[in-house]
């Protein structure tokens, strides 16, 4: 099944069925923010937790294994500098997830860039590896009904 296809088939039962994303990570035992990016095609899962996802979504074979193929992250734009181009990668591949994901939890609105604070800290990970931790802290901006 075509990606976008797939997407849109898994977004409709999911909304249908009414399971949330957090939902549906804890059923296969991943980051909601992980598993969010798979149901988008951005990351696979194993074909257990592909198996998983499609009896608790009620989802086609086809529907099913298209969450364990390979995907092809192409619906961001590139650019030539490293560090740009992995940040540009992050928000390709894990925007409309989070997108879902904030809804979720706020309601309809969006994350201000205007009320809003970046940090970044270097941090040491858990095999002594240095690591880059950035956050994106935003007021939360509801949309308004009129």
């Amino acid at each position: 099944m075509e990606g976008k296809k797939a997407k849109d088939v898994i977004k409709s039962k999911r909304l249908e069925k009414k399971v949330t994303i957090a939902e549906v990570a804890k059923a296969v035992g991943k980051n909601p923010t992980f598993v969010s990016a798979a149901l988008h095609g951005n990351h696979r899962l194993t074909p257990e937790e592909a198996t998983k996802v499609g009896k608790l979504l009620d989802l086609d074979n086809e529907t099913t294994e298209s969450l364990s193929k390979f995907p092809v992250r192409t619906d961001f734009p590139n650019t030539t500098d490293p560090f740009k181009y992995r940040l540009l990668e992050i928000i390709g591949v894990y925007g409309d997830p989070l997108r879902d994901m904030a809804n979720e939890m706020f309601g309809d609105g969006i994350m201000s860039a205007i009320d809003f604070t970046l940090d970044m800290e270097k941090v040491t990970g858990s095999q002594g590896e240095a690591r880059c931790k950035i956050t994106l802290n935003g007021k939360w901006l509801e949309y308004k009904t009129f």
